[in-house]
């Protein structure tokens, strides 16, 4: 089975067909050469217990349906990481998407007016056409290095008066970063239009080499003004449990709460526990944190190091990111990355994500998660591959 057009066609009325999702579903469980993920590798419970010291204690967990909106120590853990939270604006979730979801269910209408920091993951791009808004795209540019267009989205926020922001920091896929600054102007403008900044802050704690840490937006713009989302899955490599956050006022936790009702009612009691104990201990939070910087930071550095190669040049022109756990290139000979990324894949074996995901036409995304240890025989292998195909390409 071929994903032909990522565009066109709905995957339910009025539902855009998740391309990225449907891309990485229907290629990774057969992947030779896994490069498509966006987090860092993954832990064991062995390695939970061994390596970080957590005591897990799952022999006494009773089996039922837990709390609904997350169990009082999972809730005090998630608010103990925002400036001014508390347990009551936190409502736990069934991984960021959830959240997300959430977010976009009890915050926007049918008919209200949002907008969009573009690219993005694409998730609540499709929600908010489900749910009949009128979306606005606010497009960072490569020419800048991706970063937050503060200037666009304050002049659509002033003009346009939407019920809400919708915004990736740190961004996915560029990489791109927004601190203090920029967040305390775009903060200052919404509050002027009662505009409620929402922020899919996902891969915060994973910035490259600065020693700065991306503020919360409801640290900047507080919890009257803005909301909140993340999850175990991205930096602290813990995706099985499915475990995400929405930290809002409590007005926004008890509305995404009602929703929760009708979808995932609660998350597993087994993940509630360990992420409970994971995020309730400051140490091995903060340890799982360095542990995803150093991952990212030594594969970065071997494909930086790959790219400069006599015959690598010119293979890939990378936009170098400041967070995250991925590098968005451009593919300077291709004539389309959807093409290129399908013959990677049938020819080699090799998985990475097409530009055509995310709007980028031209670009592909690399994940820079894997272990470090294998991370430099496989990126070997796809700039191999990639000198192949643009062999093929050349003209005769």
């Amino acid at each position: 089975m071929r994903l032909l057009d990522p565009y066109s066609g709905e995957a339910i009325p009025g539902l855009p067909r998740f391309c990225l999702e449907r891309w990485q579903s229907l290629h990774e469980t057969r992947a030779r050469v896994l490069l498509s993920e966006s987090g860092v590798e993954p832990l064991t419970l062995h390695e939970l217990r061994e390596r970080y010291g957590l005591d897990l204690g799952l022999d006494g967990v009773e089996l039922g349906y837990g709390w609904t909106q997350g169990s009082p120590e999972l809730r005090e853990a998630v608010a103990g990481l925002y400036e001014g939270a508390g347990p009551e604006n936190v409502l736990a979730t069934c991984g960021s998407a959830e959240a997300n979801l959430l977010a976009v269910a009890a915050l926007v209408k049918p008919g209200d007016t949002v907008v969009v920091d573009m690219p993005n993951y694409m998730q609540v791009w499709g929600l908010l056409r489900l749910r009949g808004a009128r979306v606005l795209e606010a497009w960072r540019s490569p020419a800048n290095g991706w970063k937050l267009p503060v200037d666009r989205l304050v002049h659509l926020i002033e003009e346009h008066r939407p019920s809400a922001v919708f915004i990736t920091n740190p961004n996915n896929p560029t990489g791109s970063a927004a601190y203090e600054r920029e967040l305390g102007e775009l903060a200052e403008a919404a509050a002027r239009r009662g505009t409620i900044l929402v922020f899919d802050e996902v891969y915060r704690g994973l910035e490259h080499g600065t020693g700065r840490r991306v503020p919360s937006i409801v640290e900047v713009a507080g919890l009257s003004q803005a909301v909140a989302t993340s999850g175990l899955s991205k930096v602290y490599g813990l995706p099985g449990l499915r475990v995400g956050w929405l930290v809002a006022d409590q007005k926004t936790i008890e509305r995404a709460w009602s929703v929760k009702d009708y979808t995932t009612i609660a998350i597993p009691v087994l993940s509630d526990h360990i992420a409970s104990r994971v995020l309730g201990s400051p140490e091995v939070r903060a340890a799982l944190e360095e542990r995803a910087r150093r991952i990212v930071a030594a594969n970065l550095e071997a494909l930086r190091g790959m790219l400069e190669e006599q015959g690598h040049q010119g293979l890939l022109e990378p936009y170098w990111p400041s967070a995250g756990a991925y590098l968005l290139a451009r593919v300077p000979w291709a004539r389309g990355t959807m093409e290129l990324a399908e013959r990677l894949f049938e020819a080699y074996g090799i998985l990475v994500n097409p530009g055509e995901c995310f709007m980028l036409p031209g670009t592909l995304r690399i994940g820079l998660g894997a272990d470090p240890a294998r991370f430099p025989k496989a990126a070997r292998e796809l700039l191999e591959a990639l000198q192949s195909l643009q062999r093929e390409t050349a003209p005769s």
